[in-house]
């Protein structure tokens, strides 16, 4: 009966237009305990009066194309209900609207579900094709990550779709909750999450449930973008001022997908950049004036580079190390200036010294007249008894106004060479 009533829709529409049973949806994924709802419409010519409604499952050993009537799920005549569903259903007894309430529902419910009416005509006799095939998902869910690549890493710009469902079927009617790291992503309450172009803020470990049943959800899955470094910089430690002396380290920072696997320091002082190191870190075991300087590194991963903003460094000399320095500068300046004050009196008492010294015996004075030589008086006594020492004396006198032309050497003084004899 089941097929004839097919061939009649194909091959006379008009004329059996009014027999039809109509499912919405197709399909259906339920949780267990959960209640689900077979939307269904179905009509028949006025001429027929309805008899018998009923809603059926085949059961396993039966075709489940609904040419074979199974165990009823309901029926208008309540005693044809079978144990397993009865106090189960709700039936929606409206005119031509022969939609069911299933609740509670188990493992034991998958199946296809078909509508039948019949009529008291021996002919008014009518199976909705097609029929709801229920699905009771078995938990946990699960997030399935799907992308247009193929055996290919995820990269910046790419479409990606997570989907949240469990072993067997795809929730559709219940309100979704999206977790990134176990934080609630509000605007994501169906069952897919669709990302059109992904970036490094999306890399992360998702998870789902449903949104009133946190119970469920499902275990986290990596999403792994794969990104160049980003965020480059440079810590310094330890923080704060640097002195003079102290170690400290540069570290080079950044955010990657793989891991960066090349490092870079490079140093700029005096408009020089100079290449200075090749780990993340960069270590200054005792600093000094000559570190002084501005740094930056860079950061590289196979998919690409960046260098971090650069940053200064600055080596602080001790407070107590500049007034040692003062110190013992103006110390060696009193000590330079103490030496000079005492060579100079050391200079001048030798001199006062020298101006006081006269010989034991004063020799005759020695009288310059206008003819400037004078025969020098001999001592009376006997030569014999006379030591004689012979000096010789040499006077420097300005020059004099005389006629006599004088004897001058080449500095214009006069000279004169006298013969000194005294007693020893």
């Amino acid at each position: 009966m089941f097929y004839i009533n097919i061939l009649l829709q194909l091959l006379f529409p008009a004329a059996v237009a009014s027999w039809s049973v109509s499912y919405n949806p197709g399909s259906m994924c339920a949780l267990e305990r959960a209640s689900v709802d077979f939307s269904c419409m179905f009509d028949c010519p006025d001429s027929h009066r309805l008899k018998t409604t009923y809603w059926f499952k085949p059961e396993a050993h039966q075709k489940q194309d609904g040419s074979q009537v199974g165990i009823s799920v309901y029926n208008s005549e309540p005693a044809k209900i079978h144990q397993l569903y009865k106090n189960r259903t709700t039936y929606a007894n409206r005119d031509k609207n022969c939609s069911l309430q299933l609740h509670n529902v188990s493992k034991s419910d998958t199946g296809m579900y078909f509508f039948r009416f019949e009529t008291y005509s021996s002919r008014g006799k009518y199976t909705g094709w097609g029929g709801i095939k229920l699905t009771v998902a078995v938990l946990p869910f699960r997030v399935t990550v799907k992308t247009k690549k193929v055996n290919e890493h995820i990269q910046e710009g790419d479409p990606v779709a997570l989907t949240c469902s469990t072993e067997n079927c795809i929730l559709t009617q219940e309100p979704f909750a999206w977790f990134k790291n176990q934080r609630l992503i509000p605007e994501a309450t169906g069952s897919v999450l669709q990302i059109t172009s992904v970036s490094s803020d999306d890399f992360g470990y998702y998870s789902c449930g449903l949104k009133n049943i946190r119970s469920a959800s499902a275990d986290e899955v990596l999403l792994d973008v794969r990104y160049s470094p980003k965020n480059v910089k440079i810590s310094v430690l330890p923080s704060g001022k640097i002195q003079e002396g102290n170690s400290l380290t540069l570290i080079c920072e950044s955010n990657a997908n793989p891991a960066v696997t090349n490092y870079s320091w490079f140093m700029i002082k005096e408009a020089y950049v100079s290449y200075i190191g090749s780990d993340r870190e960069f270590s200054i075991k005792s600093a000094s004036q000559k570190d002084d300087g501005q740094y930056f590194c860079t950061a590289k991963n196979d998919m690409g580079s960046q260098n971090s903003t650069v940053t200064a460094l600055k080596v602080e000399v001790p407070s107590n190390r500049n007034f040692f320095l003062t110190a013992a500068a103006v110390f060696l300046f009193l000590t330079a200036v103490l030496l000079l004050v005492m060579f100079g009196l050391i200079i001048r008492r030798r001199k006062q010294f020298s101006s006081k010294k006269q010989p034991t015996e004063q020799t005759p004075a020695v009288t310059v007249t206008e003819e400037i030589y004078e025969n020098l008086r001999k001592s009376p006594e006997s030569e014999d008894n006379l030591t004689t020492n012979v000096l010789y004396v040499d006077l420097r006198l300005a020059s004099s106004t005389s006629d006599r032309p004088p004897c001058k050497n080449q500095e214009n003084d006069t000279v004169i060479y006298s013969l000194l004899s005294y007693k020893h």
